[in-house]
């Protein structure tokens, strides 16, 4: 009884296992590893989420107060989509909406956004609906450009969600998605340390090589990576010296954040792979290494 009153919680079981269970996707052709949730991770993305919050390292931060930072942060993500010359745009998974607010007026601007407090920010820059991206209120092929900026990672069905995104893109549509990748240098080095553990939130957990089968595998030809890093403000004689620190918490780090570029494949969106339905008896049958 005393054994399992002091043993750690799933989600602290599970992170553990990490580094295996990331391995097991070169082996297995899963496509992500789940884990459970922290504590109620529905609750955390209302206000008290997106308003003042203390990162892995002790930082207070207020995101309400962060459009000019987090524009900053993905200057990159803007640039490709304002390429595209303009037309209708879906950020799904808005957030406060800082994304939208900084694009040009060539562009249609909508939001999709679980947390109806941020959707009420968000809706100040675009048409916003709340709702969740399993089950994206939108027609087929809607729009030109679909942004999925550090989404997918939180969604305990990335499959169904990565099948919205292509449905509501037309053929030939640009999509931007973000992600950690959990199994790079810093994942690596750090372990349980690794800062992009620590939100509770985080939920499928995708590698660099898992990823670009994912969107292969789905209709996606991938035209660009970038590990966003060199030209962040995160690329500090601070942040470099506290690499040398393997007991403290990860720093920002090259590799940590990936962001995909690609394009809708002109052919039957509802063509899947065999993949889909992956058999393997590491898998349970959803692309995911299980939680068993």
């Amino acid at each position: 009884m005393d054994r399992l009153a002091s043993a750690p919680p799933p989600r602290a079981r599970a992170l553990a296992e990490l580094p295996e269970r990331m391995r097991a996707l070169y082996r297995t052709g899963a496509y992500f590893v789940s884990v459970p949730p922290g504590p109620s991770p529905e609750a955390g993305y209302e206000e008290g989420y997106w308003g003042e919050v203390v990162d892995p390292d002790g930082a207070r931060r207020d995101r309400l107060a962060e459009r000019e930072r987090h524009v900053e942060d993905i200057a990159g993500e803007l640039a490709y989509i304002e390429a595209q010359g303009g037309g209708r745009i879906l950020d799904a998974g808005c957030g406060l909406g800082w994304a939208l607010s900084a694009l040009s007026d060539r562009w249609e601007r909508h939001g999709l956004e679980l947390s109806r407090f941020a959707a009420s920010h968000a809706a100040r820059f675009g048409d916003v609906r709340v709702g969740s991206l399993l089950d994206a209120p939108y027609d087929d092929g809607a729009f030109d450009v679909v942004l999925c900026h550090h989404v997918i990672e939180h969604l305990p069905d990335p499959l169904r969600g990565l099948r919205e995104l292509r449905r509501v893109l037309r053929p030939g549509g640009k999509l931007v998605l973000g992600t950690p990748d959990f199994d790079g240098a810093a994942a690596r080095r750090w372990r349980d340390k690794y800062r992009l553990t620590f939100d509770p939130t985080h939920v499928s957990l995708f590698s660099c090589d898992s990823m670009h089968r994912f969107l292969r595998d789905h209709g996606f030809a991938i035209e660009a990576v970038e590990f966003p890093y060199f030209e962040t403000r995160h690329f500090t004689r601070d942040n470099l010296l506290r690499a040398l620190d393997r007991d403290a918490v990860s720093p920002p780090f090259y590799g940590s954040f990936m962001t995909f570029y690609a394009t809708l494949a002109d052919t039957d969106a509802d063509a899947d792979t065999d993949a889909d339905t992956d058999t393997d008896t590491d898998t349970d049958g959803s692309g995911s290494v299980s939680d068993a």
